[in-house]
């Protein structure tokens, strides 16, 4: 038995020591007939690198064949994974690529006395039967420097690339960062089933002196990125990359064997040996680089298709797919739609609002196009936020059409026989208040008419005082609604909800006495009017004044006796206006030019003591009716001398020429 054991251990140590980068392999003939599986327990990885089965490091069950055997260096902090002598960075399942390090970076350099030192050789030598052939698709050939001419010589003499570079001065040199093009650096690109190369300078080369040392190397794509600083100093490039250290790629790949295309017409190919895809949805696929062939995954799945159900189903909707992957690399789109992983792949369901295919690269696309979208997104918007506006200032007017409407006395007013009309209907009643018959120092009249063709007078006040609006507005407003006598003119109701309480009287046809004995602004007589219609239109008149002191129920004093008040209907029959309500609106006013009343018509006693009482109604009317007997205005303008001005300068003669 323990001779046993010590002929398994030479033989498994024979196998390593002829197997690797750099010695000789198994052939394709000394492949085992039997599928190997890897048992459960062996390494999976070597400090920071994954270890997937065809390759394996320990027992031979652990790796296929001896070309896929590697070693755990945990000597080393990590440990380090290696081919051979190579340091393994990274193995690729997918790409069917390893990535290795070597000391892969020569150099060549001038002496202080500008003579050329003997260039340092470098190069790859892969033994036959091994899994690996240098990486075509992965590596590049360069050389950095200016003047500097290298070349590869592959395959036994077989092959030979190589490329050169040119720049007089270092600011003739290519930008950092830039593609190697010849200017500073230059690149070329290996042949396919490389096996060997070496690294060679040609003999006469000698660098400008700014540029001492010239190196070339072929190393894994992207590895490099030009520095202008590389062609300066000594050796400074191989200081800064590890001593040289340079990282290749190998495509490894199943020599024994080889894809065929399938006899049954499908895409899937077949190897012609046992295949090593032993994991369910799993495929064989060519090597792309020599010989042999290697296993994917099928679409939908992902793992080592190597070992048994290694392949298992992805989440497409996760984008569970290497980022490192090349070879197998995919988007799995899903545009416009919701993505549902089911078994071996993904289904992509569209949108409410899109239709198509959410896989393809249209994706889902709108019933109603991107643009549409978004021209009707606007417009809603700015509709929903107009509506929203027009809601909040609705709101708002609403708000302060109610605040002045209790403001006004509003709630006090709602139990009287008087019609309370709304601002919005006083507004078409009036027409926005386009036509104006009148205006004083208590406000403006304009005329209106209902919907069921009644014309009426709308008086819209200027501002009271605010303490005593409320009550003293709906005391007045009572009083007159109680009011009802021939020659008084009726209140047909009011409005409440704007700042200022406006008044709806009955409209009076032929305007006021003052604008029949003067004309419009006191510019002349509109009518003739005999001495009887006057004597009428004074008793009338009084008996209004008469009914207010002494027979309404409450004693009402009007406080503004004038010509100016006293309106004519169609008839001539005199009717009283503004009474009690001109000494409301002027309240709280604290202009000088708004006083109570007209100055020409005020009694002496109410200027001097400021009580207002029937007597001041009375002396009111007196100047009435002078004005009406002598058909003179009762005060000066446009230079004619009125009645009081004329009695207070002692020219009473004045009052005794002829009646206009």
């Amino acid at each position: 038995m323990p001779q046993a054991l010590f002929l398994l251990l030479v033989m498994s140590c024979a196998a390593l020591l002829g197997e690797g980068v750099s010695g000789s392999g198994d052939s394709a003939s000394t492949a085992p007939a039997m599928l190997p599986v890897p048992p459960p327990n062996c390494p999976s990885n070597c400090g920071k690198v994954d270890i997937p089965y065809p390759f394996g490091i320990g027992a031979s069950e652990c790796f296929r064949a001896p070309t896929f055997e590697l070693t755990c260096d945990e000597t080393t902090n990590p440990p380090g994974l290696y081919s051979g002598d190579l340091l393994v960075a990274n193995i690729s399942m997918e790409t069917a690529e390893i990535t290795v390090y070597y000391r892969g970076l020569t150099s060549t350099c001038n002496d202080p006395d500008n003579r050329t030192a003997p260039p340092s050789n470098v190069g790859v030598r892969l033994r036959s039967g091994t899994a690996f052939l240098i990486s075509t698709a992965g590596n590049t050939f360069t050389a950095v420097g200016c003047g500097a001419e290298a070349r590869i010589n592959g395959n036994y003499g077989t092959y030979r690339t190589g490329c050169m570079t040119y720049c007089a001065r270092a600011s003739e040199s290519a930008g950092d960062g830039t593609p190697c093009r010849g200017n500073g650096c230059c690149e070329a690109s290996l042949t396919a089933d490389l096996k060997e190369f070496s690294v060679k300078w040609v003999d006469d080369f000698k660098s400008p002196a700014f540029n001492p040392c010239q190196y070339a190397f072929v190393a894994k794509n992207g590895w490099y990125s030009f520095n202008k600083s590389d062609l300066t100093g000594n050796m400074t490039f191989s200081e800064r990359y590890k001593q040289g250290t340079v990282p290749i790629v190998f495509d490894w790949a199943i020599r024994d064997g080889t894809c065929t295309p399938p006899s049954d017409g499908s895409d899937e190919a077949k190897p012609v040996v046992p295949s090593a895809c032993i994991s369910k949805h799993s495929s064989c696929a060519n090597a792309r680089n020599g010989p042999g062939y290697f296993c994917i995954c099928d679409e939908g799945y992902a793992g080592n298709p190597y070992t048994k159900d290694g392949c298992t189903n992805i989440n497409e909707c996760d984008h569970l797919i290497s980022p490192n992957s090349t070879f197998r690399k995919k988007s799995y789109p899903c545009h416009g739609g919701t993505c549902q992983d089911v078994e071996g792949g993904y289904n992509c369901k569209c949108s409410f609002g899109r239709t198509g295919d959410g896989k393809s690269d249209k994706g889902c696309e709108a019933i109603v196009s991107l643009a549409a979208i978004a021209a009707i997104g606007t417009i809603s918007g700015i509709s929903l936020l107009a509506v929203l506006l027009l809601f909040l200032h609705m709101d708002r007017q609403r708000r302060k059409l109610r605040d002045h409407f209790n403001r006004n006395g509003g709630q006090l007013l709602k139990s009287i026989k008087i019609e309370i009309f709304t601002k919005e209907k006083l507004d078409q009643i009036t027409k926005n208040y386009s036509h104006i018959i009148g205006r004083g120092n208590f406000g403006k009249v304009y005329k209106g008419t209902t919907s069921d063709n009644v014309q009426v007078a709308v008086k819209r006040s200027i501002a009271i005082n605010e303490d005593r609006r409320k009550d003293l507005f709906a005391n007045e407003i009572t009083i007159q609604s109680q009011v009802s006598h021939k020659n008084l003119v009726q209140l047909l109701g009011c409005c409440l909800e704007s700042e200022v309480p406006m008044l709806v009287y009955e409209f009076i046809p032929r305007g006021s006495l003052y604008d029949v004995l003067h004309g419009k602004d006191g510019t002349g007589r509109t009518h003739p009017l005999p001495l009887g219609a006057r004597l009428d239109i004074a008793i009338y008149s009084a008996d209004g004044l008469a009914y207010m002191h002494s027979e309404a129920s409450h004693k009402i004093l009007h406080g503004d006796v004038k010509t100016g008040n006293i309106l004519l209907d169609d008839e001539f029959v005199p009717k009283v206006s503004d009474f009690g309500t001109c000494r409301l609106m002027s309240i709280g006013k604290e202009h000088t030019n708004f006083v109570i009343g007209d100055s020409s018509y005020i009694d002496p006693v109410y200027m001097k003591t400021g009580l207002l009482t029937e007597k001041s109604d009375v002396y009111s009317f007196g100047i009435v009716l002078l004005e009406l007997i002598t058909g003179k205005m009762a005060s000066t303008h446009h230079r004619v001398r009125g009645i009081v001005t004329m009695y207070r300068w002692n020219q009473s003669s004045f009052l005794l020429g002829p009646c206009r």
